[in-house]
């Protein structure tokens, strides 16, 4: 078995090069270990802390600034990878508060946007996601080493409160405790062309939200190329693209490209794991292309259980 510490160091570089190869959210690290780097079980936990501005939430922009934590726990056997995240996500709630008139049936204010617009996603919260990946070797060509692949499936789950007002007293009139929930599956992908590596993922998403004002469902169909990372002294950089489709936005042609870039440092005296992302998001639905540009800086703690 490789030692715990050279392990480690293997963990931490594959963050590095993995990293925003999944969109949701921004501060999520892909924790990719290839299966030959260890003979028996391993447990990896994390622990990521950090702000973002302009958060975009599953292809819905915020149009809000936003802290995190993410606490995560990592186990992996064989060649197979069991995962649970908690992330708390905080924004400044500045937000209208929702209206219900007295009418049959009630309307609400401000009203939900048409079915051909982009949601609003739910407000910053606590949310769980169980991860569960499974590791496939290819071959990489006549001289090369196999290749390791991942194919991983995710579940989501936030809980999503509702209070509405009356339109004259302003008092609550109903109280809605809904979930928004996810289900999605990523496969890792490598093929040649004329003569060059391409590295990738496929990803699929449904979303739903039910028990709210503003119920609403998604699925999303995208390919993230990921080419080469680049060494500038100590700093790692990596750079992304996404490109897809997410129904329900006025149309099922492509109406999502997604370039990003990440700065990944680790300190040596402090163990910490530091990245900044860049991630400006253009989306499209039925009121033409938009931008939001997506800023994280976080910090990163990772722990090999011996």
């Amino acid at each position: 078995m490789m030692p715990p510490r050279p392990l480690a160091a293997v963990a931490l570089m594959l963050l590095a090069a993995s990293a925003a190869a999944q969109q949701r959210p921004i501060f999520d690290a892909d924790d990719f270990v290839d299966p030959r780097q260890h003979d028996r079980p391993v447990f990896l936990s994390r622990v990521i802390l950090g702000a973002a501005s302009n958060l975009v939430d599953d292809y819905r922009p915020l149009g809000d600034d936003a802290g995190f934590l993410q606490i995560s726990n990592a186990f992996y056997w064989n060649r197979w990878e069991l995962d649970y995240k908690h992330s708390e996500t905080r924004a400044k709630d500045d937000a209208p508060p929702l209206v219900r008139c007295g009418c049959k049936p009630p309307v609400y204010f401000p009203t939900p946007p048409p079915p051909d617009a982009t949601p609003l996603p739910p407000r910053p919260g606590p949310r769980d996601a169980l991860q569960v990946g499974f590791y496939r070797q290819v071959s990489g060509g006549d001289a090369a080493p196999p290749i390791m692949l991942r194919t991983r499936l995710t579940a989501t789950r936030q809980h999503v409160g509702t209070e509405a007002q009356s339109f004259n007293g302003g008092e609550t009139v109903e109280h809605r405790s809904g979930h928004e929930q996810s289900f999605g599956i990523d496969a890792d992908t490598h093929f040649r062309f004329r003569g060059h590596d391409l590295w990738g993922s496929v990803v699929y998403a449904y979303t739903s939200r039910s028990g709210t004002a503003a119920d609403r469902i998604q699925q999303e169909l995208t390919y993230t190329a990921r080419p080469p990372g680049l060494a500038v002294g100590r700093v790692l950089g990596r750079a992304t693209l996404t490109v897809g489709g997410v129904s329900n936005r006025g149309g099922t042609a492509i109406n999502v490209v997604n370039p990003a870039f990440e700065a990944f440092f680790h300190s040596h005296a402090t163990k910490a794991n530091f990245r900044a992302i860049w991630s400006p998001m253009a989306l499209r639905d039925g009121a033409g292309w938009k931008t939001s540009h997506q800023v994280a800086l976080l910090i990163e703690y990772v722990h090999l259980w011996r």
